[in-house]
């Protein structure tokens, strides 16, 4: 067993616990003035299964519009898959992006599965968690008992999204922690399909440090020292070049900020990596793959996962990333009166989440700024043409490979969005108030092009087909 650095230090120092609040006794719905008890509050005032005690701001809040509810979901939602997903890969420091992701879509699971399940002994805790974390019990004053049919996920969500729009981010991070330890105790071992037992003791079970992995990792970061950047191609193109179209738009042009630059350059190379590159990486004419030939090695792609696992995390980061700064924006354009207002229904908000996510608008943002054409190397630059992006390059998806036309660009649009969420990712690690304010500026331009017309005045089906050129909304029967 090798133990791993365990930098999640606040993990377990969880704040004052509800038994300890014991000073004041209150049983009002409401409360003014000194932090109140909150375990007799919780208890003499949520009776009911629906019942939860809120801050009255956000009791306020809901009540000013009943569609902002679906707003904070969304916004809450997006920050608790995002956060974790940063603090389990400093917990988990062998874990690989799909294992992180995994591990990160099981604690949702497990949330929804207990909040709904009275008689688990997680439920009160994660309950509790809803009016009693170590943030709103240091800010707020005034709460109220709420009854409105909100199921308790939602809820959590909605509380993390309130907690968003009013207090720091480093605070809302930080109260996190509390549902990541009920979490974990209630996983004595993370199930992962990779059948790797992570403890909350902070132990992992590894297959083994050997040589060959500490020469692929040498050799792969004499690789990273060493490949060019195609910097001139990055960072200074010209304005008018800088560019996306959308058939709304009758292929009118949507002018983009210019590309901020990575100072890391480790991070850079990574950032301008796709996690499939390991493979290209063993082509036998490749400096790197002639290199472990050399030291007697074999080149079988399954014993060169170490490098993708070095190199997967950032499109994973990325892509939830995305997504909560989509809801962050969205909200903002929602509640504001310069664009469109907050009586757009949940269905054009998640329409308009879902546009900005797909792969479709992705891929147009990496060949707007040529990330997928960010290290000059010819062998693999060549390779990716051939084999990855045919359609793209050429206008002809390749025969043989099972695949039409249809499918083809299914799969481009896909490969070529993992470059532009991977730079992303690593711009949020290095410069995360940049990375912020880039991703609002593009995203800004491109909805004041989407939003111009909006269902009702145009069909669903009308309105993504002429943006994406395909239609996305699908009605259930």
């Amino acid at each position: 067993m090798i133990a791993f650095e365990n930098s999640f230090s606040r993990l377990f120092r969880i704040g004052k616990s509800l038994a300890m609040n014991t000073s004041r006794e209150t049983g009002a719905p409401s409360h003014v003035g000194p932090k109140p008890n909150w375990q007799r509050l919780y208890a003499s005032s949520t009776r009911a299964k629906n019942e939860i005690l809120i801050p009255s701001s956000l009791d306020d809040l809901l009540r000013s519009n009943k569609r902002l509810k679906f707003h904070l979901v969304s916004l809450g939602g997006d920050f608790i898959r995002l956060s974790s997903y940063r603090k389990f890969k400093q917990m988990f420091r062998c874990g690989d992006g799909p294992l992180i992701k995994f591990i990160v879509f099981d604690m949702a699971s497990f949330i929804k599965q207990e909040l709904n399940n009275r008689e688990s002994r997680f439920h009160l805790d994660l309950k509790n968690y809803l009016s009693s974390n170590s943030v709103l019990q240091s800010n707020e004053n005034d709460w109220r008992v709420s009854d409105r049919l909100i199921c308790m996920k939602d809820w959590l969500y909605i509380t993390l999204g309130y907690m968003l729009l009013t207090y720091q981010e480093e605070e809302v991070h930080e109260s996190l922690d509390e549902v990541i330890k009920i979490y974990l105790s209630a996983r004595n071992h993370i199930p992962t399909r990779y059948g790797v037992p992570v403890t909350t003791e902070g132990k992992r079970i590894l297959t083994g440090e050997d040589e060959r992995e500490r020469f692929t990792l040498a050799t792969f970061q004499t690789y990273i020292n060493n490949v060019e950047i195609e910097e001139a191609l990055l960072f200074n193109n010209k304005e008018e070049e800088r560019f996306v179209t959308f058939s709304v738009a009758n292929d009118r042009k949507i002018y983009l900020p210019p590309l901020p630059r990575l100072h890391d350059r480790e991070l850079m190379v990574k950032a301008l990596m796709h996690k499939e590159f390991y493979r290209l990486l063993l082509d036998p004419r490749h400096t790197f793959a002639q290199s472990m030939t050399a030291e007697g090695y074999d080149l079988n792609k399954e014993e060169y996962r170490i490098i993708r696992k070095e190199i997967s995390f950032l499109d994973g980061l990325g892509d939830f990333f995305l997504a909560q700064e989509t809801s962050r924006i969205i909200y903002d354009l929602c509640t504001g009166t310069d664009t469109i207002n907050y009586q757009v229904g949940p269905c054009v908000y998640n329409m308009l989440k879902t546009i900005l996510a797909t792969n479709t608008v992705m891929s147009k943002l990496t060949k707007c700024y040529h990330v997928e054409r960010g290290l000059k190397d010819p062998l693999i630059n060549s390779r990716i043409s051939e084999e990855y992006l045919p359609l793209t390059r050429t206008g002809k998806f390749k025969l043989g490979n099972g695949m039409d036309a249809r499918e083809s660009r299914i799969f481009e649009e896909e490969f070529l969005g993992d470059f532009f969420e991977s730079y992303m990712a690593a711009l949020l690690i290095e410069q995360p108030s940049v990375a912020k304010s880039f991703i609002r500026e593009i995203y800004t331009r491109l909805l004041k092009i989407i939003t111009e017309t909006l269902p009702p005045d145009v069909t669903y089906q009308k309105w993504t087909s002429d943006i994406l050129g395909r239609n996305i909304y699908y009605k259930s029967a």
